[in-house]
């Protein structure tokens, strides 16, 4: 069967090529992060018979833009889309299922569920425990070798999570380093959108410094909601602002006062923070 997805880009190559257990792609705006996901699911489902494939996004609504519009637009002889059921059909009997995760109790329609290849698109605006129960459900008893995808940028709920293993490669005890892959893509990789919307990386340019720095440059340490805005005013200038507000590490003298705060939050995540004040009333 002969199928024209597009010529990709060289970013695009290395993920439809990459075989690593788990593979995030991107890390900016305008990367061609959703069209790889389509087609990559797509190249999947024409060349493995019988496999079930997962794309999940935060919406149903982006679902609909990104994704499920273009495989109502698919040729029969590829396969049919199901509406009641958010099935994409291949012929050859693999599948392309659609969920979305708005919050924890969306989690219910991944109970039970068993996918090959599942592609989390636009992954840091889920949260590290709605990243984690999905990706539970890659698993299954065929020969297709389980693999998870994730297409991000450096903001959103979940950016701490995916920074941890992709960009800072910090792993837990049950995490292997040689499963996990990182390919950075930025709109300047997207040559398409380069010639079709040449003013979108002058909005881009625009943005605040912040988020400037993670959404065009692709910088992990402007994170949204991470550090505070002292920190960064301009992506050149990161490492001195940084270290102006971070200091080595030291032993606290022991006539230093030392205080203890508790916020519960507003909804899970809380935070406890130590604070030590110096003889001359410095708070660290």
């Amino acid at each position: 069967m002969i199928f024209n997805i597009g010529l990709p880009n060289d970013k695009q190559k290395l993920f439809f090529k990459d075989r690593h257990r788990y593979v995030a792609f991107g890390g900016a705006r305008g990367g061609g992060k959703s069209w790889a996901v389509r087609s990559k699911a797509t190249l999947l489902g024409l060349n493995h018979s019988g496999i079930r494939i997962l794309i999940v996004r935060q919406t149903f609504p982006e679902l609909e833009e990104n994704h499920i519009r273009y495989f109502r637009d698919m040729p029969k002889s590829i396969g049919r889309y199901n509406e009641s059921k958010k099935v994409f059909k291949f012929c050859n009997s693999s599948t392309i299922k659609f969920l979305y995760c708005a919050s924890d109790k969306d989690l219910t329609h991944f109970q039970g569920a068993e996918y090959d290849i599942i592609f989390v698109d636009e992954a840091t605006n889920l949260s590290e425990y709605q990243l984690k129960v999905i990706s539970a459900c890659n698993r299954g008893t065929g020969d297709f070798p389980r693999r998870t995808y994730y297409t991000c940028n450096p903001s959103g709920q979940g950016v701490g999570y995916i920074k941890r293993l992709f960009i800072d490669r910090r792993f837990e005890d049950n995490e292997d380093p040689e499963d996990y892959s990182f390919i950075q893509s930025l709109v300047t990789d997207n040559k398409v959108l380069m010639e079709k919307d040449p003013e979108y990386i002058k909005r881009l340019e625009a943005l605040p410094s912040k988020l400037r720095a993670g959404w065009l440059h692709g910088d992990w340490n402007s994170l949204e909601g991470m550090f505070f805005e002292e920190f960064v005013d301009s992506l050149d200038n990161y490492q001195t602002r940084r270290w102006t507000h971070v200091i080595e590490p030291f032993e606290i003298p022991i006539g230093w006062t030392i205080y203890r705060s508790y916020d519960f939050g507003y909804a899970k995540p809380f935070a406890l923070s130590w604070w030590a004040i110096d003889y001359d009333g410095r708070l660290y």
